[in-house]
């Protein structure tokens, strides 16, 4: 069962017959799963509920025509519009942390936000409110893939790998997926449960998640075990990546000795736990290599290895290529 409303997207003296207006803002490359994810769960609302309670309209910079990222081209109703307090801007981005707001969006948005109008980034529209500096100082929504990238590019932002976030009026999605978890939610703020309920049955939804859990599978379910102790350790291991902890000392943190996170890692990771590690850590890098610009050196560095040329070496041994060459590869 969901818990409390995370995002409020009108005011709470809402007439039955005033709906909650949503402009959906896309730019290119954005995902159509997400776009499509939100509009359809607004639409499946009203056909369930006792009577119309969402619109929305679809938008551009440009007021142009946009390709998404799988080459879907959508016409769209107009460039950025006048919004008013109470109504909420969705801004759905390209997958990664390189798409920067122009100057025109960031006023757009910056106005917006002054006069009481929400705002929700899904996916790479999380990388547009930050880069329009809407987000400083508070936790946003990243996709696990790019969250590496987003600490290194947003110092001043807290990205976090959950479904969704929502604070001081700036709600974040990890995107994919979970654009329906998020839309859950405020479907549920708007209309309540039962409305909820009947929306992911008619979306073949079977379970909704609420804003803290999991953005995917943990490691270990694809590992096929759901031991206690092994999660923990792997999980220690995946947030002290820039100061790699020792196989001792995850033990201990973990209730095991040494010798026993040995024979789980062998069991169901299939390697050592320094091994294990040491790719965690070279996938980052790569991650950072491909979506920032960062000198080798300092991914060597954010990534716990103590000089270019053992990272290098190492990347090289797990990767077949040069840290130099996946950069220029991208």
């Amino acid at each position: 069962m969901m818990r409390g409303p995370e995002i409020r997207v009108s005011n709470s003296n809402i007439k039955p017959s005033a709906r909650a207006k949503f402009v959906f803002l896309i730019s290119p490359g954005f995902s159509a799963l997400e776009l499509g994810a939100g509009v359809d769960a607004l639409a499946a609302a009203n056909a369930v509920a006792e009577h119309p309670v969402f619109d929305w309209t679809i938008v551009s910079e440009t007021g142009g025509p946009v390709t998404s990222s799988s080459g879907i081209k959508v016409e769209v109703e107009g460039s950025l519009p006048h919004t008013s307090r109470g109504d909420c801007i969705v801004i759905c981005g390209a997958a990664g942390v390189a798409q920067i707001a122009s100057n025109e969006l960031k006023s757009w948005l910056r106005q917006a936000r002054r006069f009481g109008v929400q705002l929700c980034g899904i996916g790479g529209g999380a990388t547009i409110l930050a880069s329009a500096g809407l987000a400083t100082g508070q936790r946003l929504s990243a996709h696990w893939q790019h969250q590496p990238a987003f600490v290194e590019l947003f110092p001043e932002i807290e990205p976090v790998c959950s479904i969704y976030e929502t604070e001081r009026g700036i709600t974040t999605c990890g995107g994919g997926a979970s654009t329906i978890d998020l839309f859950a939610s405020i479907i549920n703020q708007q209309c309540g449960q039962d409305t909820v309920t009947k929306v992911a049955d008619h979306l073949l939804y079977a379970s909704v998640r609420v804003k803290d859990d999991r953005q995917t599978q943990t490691d270990l379910c694809r590992f096929g075990t759901r031991h206690e102790k092994l999660a923990r350790a792997v999980t220690l291991m995946q947030e002290n990546l820039e100061a790699p902890l020792s196989p001792s000392v995850v033990a201990a943190n973990a209730g095991l000795s040494t010798r026993q996170l040995e024979r789980l890692f062998q069991k169901y990771v299939g390697m050592s736990p320094k091994t294990y590690m040491t790719s965690l850590r070279l996938e980052r890098a790569r991650t950072l290599l491909q979506q920032t610009d960062m000198r080798v050196l300092d991914v060597a560095i954010s990534c716990g290895f103590a000089s270019a040329s053992h990272f290098s070496k190492c990347f090289r041994q797990h990767f077949g290529i040069s840290p130099h060459t996946q950069k220029r590869a991208g």
